[in-house]
């Protein structure tokens, strides 16, 4: 009998998808969210003059995109624009410590991988490519280019990603660094990993449903070996 929680998570797992900014890289290494988000700002400034609430409070790129997502013409220029920059910031952004490992670890052990994400399908391939694990992810789920509400926290991507690969959502497992990720996952019906990678962050997860935690890539490729 399985005593660890997360060996037992993954004993009976088909497939492990990953978020990808956080679990795979941190993509906004060297070219921070806050100066993408600043940019974004100031190009929705030139369109729409003086911005509502919403959109000057709000929280990411990725949030902006959402504050803009009642606004067809401005969600879809903001869209271009943070392509443009997730394309630039992949050029420096930091693989995270164990990823590969882990990945390949999956790979080994006859599970297939999955990258799910807010992040745009382009910046994730190009990442792969460039880190060399292209050819160990069986998909990619990006968010949807035409309706940021699409993103996690909504199931969507998840139950894009799992029913591309024509599994079950009961053999998948998802690992995520956010709280988003953990309510879209649980939202999908598979089931979650929380991977806590600074302070806070095992308290968010764990209200937000995770089954189970870590605190670095390194212990899921372990129990995968």
């Amino acid at each position: 009998m399985l005593r660890d929680p997360l060996a037992q998570i993954l004993s009976s797992a088909e497939v492990v998808l990953f978020d990808f900014d956080g679990p795979v890289c941190s993509v906004f290494d060297g070219y921070p969210a806050a100066r993408i988000t600043r940019e974004l700002l100031a190009l929705a400034r030139e369109v729409r003059g003086e911005l509502e609430p919403a959109l000057e409070l709000a929280g990411g790129p990725h949030g902006l995109l959402l504050a803009a997502a009642g606004d067809l013409e401005l969600a879809g220029l903001l869209e271009a624009a943070l392509q443009k920059g997730e394309l630039a910031a992949i050029e420096t952004a930091r693989p995270t410590p164990g990823a590969g490992e882990c990945i390949a670890a999956c790979v080994a052990s006859g599970r297939v991988v999955a990258i799910v994400s807010n992040n745009c399908l382009e910046a994730i391939t190009e990442y792969l490519v460039r880190a060399g694990l292209s050819g160990c992810v069986a998909h990619v789920e990006g968010r949807d280019p035409v309706d940021p509400r699409l993103m996690k926290p909504d199931p969507y991507l998840v139950e894009r990603a799992v029913s591309a690969l024509g599994v079950g959502s009961a053999s998948c497992v998802f690992v995520g660094d956010q709280a988003t990720d953990m309510e879209a996952g649980r939202a999908a019906g598979v089931r979650v990993v929380g991977y806590a990678n600074k302070p806070g962050k095992v308290e968010a997860l764990g209200r937000a449903g995770a089954d189970v935690i870590i605190s670095s890539m390194l212990e899921l490729a372990d129990v995968l070996c």
